[in-house]
């Protein structure tokens, strides 16, 4: 629709640095790019803001959307600029000990 449009449109001018609504759109559309298929959501965010995003758990919803909450939802938010891309580690974490630190409990 062209409200929707001009709502992305604008979403996307402004960075994410305007309150813009959300992009409700049918859950199950999914497009391709190139040979790939992606979910809508995913597609928009690598387009218009991480073109390296590799796969869907990279990014978190954001609390201000209105599908934040919603697991099944027949309609799903587009807008790129509702979602976080989680950050990842540089390095992998420290191997955990089972026997930590008891040595330097007091006795």
């Amino acid at each position: 629709k062209e409200r929707q449009l001009e709502e992305l449109l604008h979403a996307v001018e402004s960075r994410g640095g305007a309150r813009t609504p959300c992009l409700l759109l049918p859950a199950k559309a999914d497009s391709r790019l190139g040979q790939h298929w992606y979910p809508l959501p995913m597609l928009l965010c690598k387009v218009f803001r991480w073109p390296d995003l590799r796969h869907c758990s990279e990014v978190k919803r954001l609390c201000c959307c209105e599908s934040y909450s919603k697991a099944h939802s027949e309609l799903v938010c587009c807008n790129p600029h509702h979602l976080s891309r989680l950050c990842e580690l540089e390095s992998p974490p420290p191997p955990y000990s089972r026997y930590s630190m008891d040595f330097l409990k007091p006795s």
